[in-house]
């Protein structure tokens, strides 16, 4: 039976069971690491993991929702202000999803380099697309489908200077990032 408290106990035994699977991951793919070797890094028991997960794989989708909750997050307040179509400037200040990135750049890492990297990147790409059409409808008039085309031209160009960032293993700080980004979109205005 899978335990749903959400006490300070309950979240830090989760949080050193995703901490352990991160470190499994550093060195094994996903599909090599079991439920034993997780519960042997973390150094808890079975039943443990088993009141919190149902297995190696909720783990896993606890630890991505974790991420898409963090991206939805960072974009909604990065990129609220500034639809494609109302052509306004980008403030560099106002743009946080770099830093997001960056602060969470290992298991991000971790998560893209193993064989959930194409699941991850869908749902990555699915979480700004969605997120930015729910941010951006309010306040522009224009139909769904102009929005929803506005929003994937933007999620391609995000993901692909984070993509960027990523296979140069984060060696530009992320005020770089920011900044050639926020250049970048003002000069296509």
């Amino acid at each position: 039976m899978l335990n749903e408290s959400n006490s300070k106990s309950a979240r830090r035994t989760k949080h050193l069971f995703k901490d352990a699977l991160m470190r499994l991951l550093e060195t094994e793919s996903f599909a090599c690491i079991s439920v034993k070797d997780i519960v042997e890094t973390a150094d808890y028991n079975r039943t443990t993991f088993y009141n919190h997960y149902y297995d190696k794989f909720d783990l896993l989708d606890d630890i991505t929702q974790e991420l898409l909750d963090g991206f939805t997050e960072s974009v909604r307040n990065s990129f609220k202000g500034y639809p494609l179509t109302q052509r306004k400037s980008m403030n560099a200040s106002d743009i946080t999803i770099f830093d997001y990135v960056y602060q969470n750049r290992r298991a991000i890492s971790l998560c893209l380099q193993n064989d959930v990297q194409k699941r991850l990147i869908l749902k990555i790409l699915d979480t700004i697309h969605q997120t930015l059409v729910e941010t951006w409808t309010p306040i522009v008039h224009l139909t769904e489908k102009q929005i929803s085309t506005d929003a994937r031209i933007f999620t391609y160009t995000l993901a692909g200077t984070i993509q960027g960032w990523m296979e140069e293993k984060f060696v530009t700080p992320p005020d770089e990032v920011r900044a050639a980004f926020v250049s970048y979109h003002n000069q296509k205005l």
